[in-house]
């Protein structure tokens, strides 16, 4: 692959990686981080990419293996001042949901954001986590299970 060609797809890209980043490790700073790192990475292995064609998503398995390295390392789990500011900025709505999406155990929260906000299909996403696919399918379901009873349960407060 040119490096040309390199560069236009992280340019491409780039913003939605940041996006995906920030909803796994919950911290603006640690996101872009993640973002650099995997850069680094994938200009480092891109002799192992076979097909272009499926540049994006062995970019975001990239992406989310550095994003699960951060959790590990650094161990964060708390809402911060940037997921706060990022989430005010959104319709009260939205930013229910996303409050709720962030209160999902760090293996639900990944496979909505990679289904849901970022459009992958399952097999996809099993392939990109090194999962059964029906681990991926039972973990979109328990997601959905917790995110409709948390909706409920908001619903019956207001």
């Amino acid at each position: 692959m040119k490096k040309e060609y390199f560069s236009l797809q992280i340019r491409r890209y780039k913003e939605e990686m940041f996006l995906l980043a920030n909803s796994i490790v919950n911290n603006y700073h640690d996101a872009e981080d993640v973002v650099a790192e995997t850069i680094l990475t994938a200009y480092e292995k891109i002799h192992t990419l076979r097909d272009e064609e499926k540049f994006k998503s062995w970019l975001i398995q990239i992406l989310v293996n550095n994003a699960r390295k951060e959790i590990k390392k650094r161990n964060r789990y708390l809402f911060t001042d940037e997921i706060e500011k990022f989430l005010s900025q959104e319709n009260e709505q939205t930013k229910k949901v996303w409050e709720f999406i962030f209160s999902l155990d760090e293996d639900l929260r990944v496979i909505v954001v990679l289904h849901y906000y970022q459009g992958f299909q399952v097999k996809e996403i099993a392939k990109m986590l090194h999962v059964p696919q029906g681990t991926v399918k039972s973990r979109l379901f328990r997601a959905r299970n917790e995110l409709k009873k948390l909706i409920e349960e908001n619903e019956e407060r207001e």
